[in-house]
């Protein structure tokens, strides 16, 4: 279907940016094409109304204004995910650096926690071992003693 719509009719009643889903009376847009001589073979988004009665003011918008709104919409949505995945990854990198930093600080206090463990059963170690040997000299000498004593006992009975 052909139609001798131009977009100054186009009103100064709305703007609609993209690709139109309905005009401003509510009704379904249909595609048609331009007859007139300013815009040959063009093609356009307009209802029927719109067409059957031209006095009233109804949506028109050429299909490449749409199409190059709509490109820019999606090129506008690109860019806006850009800026939030930029700014995600920012933040992301920032989290890690203060959790590598958390860890890298619990990692050291572990490991002087774990030196001061370390020192302490060394310590207790040695002084157990002191303990143990100091011990252990005092029941070699007794257990000398005793078997010093004996032998003396069992001299003394075979001479008597």
């Amino acid at each position: 279907m052909s139609s001798s719509s131009s977009s100054s009719r186009q009103g100064a009643r709305r703007h609609v940016y993209g690709i139109p889903t309905k005009c401003w009376c509510g009704q379904p847009l249909d595609t048609w094409v331009s007859d007139t001589k300013e815009n040959p073979g063009r093609r356009f988004y307009r209802c029927r109304i719109a067409l059957q009665n031209k006095t009233e003011s109804h949506l028109f918008k050429w299909i490449e204004e749409a199409l190059h709104d709509e490109i820019r919409i999606v090129d506008a949505k690109r860019m806006d995910l850009l800026r939030d995945f930029q700014a995600f990854t920012i933040n992301t990198q920032a989290q890690l650096d203060s959790q590598r930093n958390w860890i890298e600080s619990r990692d050291e206090q572990l490991k002087k926690e774990m030196l001061q463990m370390t020192t302490t059963i060394d310590e207790a170690t040695k002084k157990m071992t002191e303990q143990f040997d100091a011990e252990l000299a005092t029941r070699i000498k007794t257990a000398a003693f005793v078997a010093i004593c004996g032998a003396m006992s069992y001299l003394f009975w075979k001479l008597r």
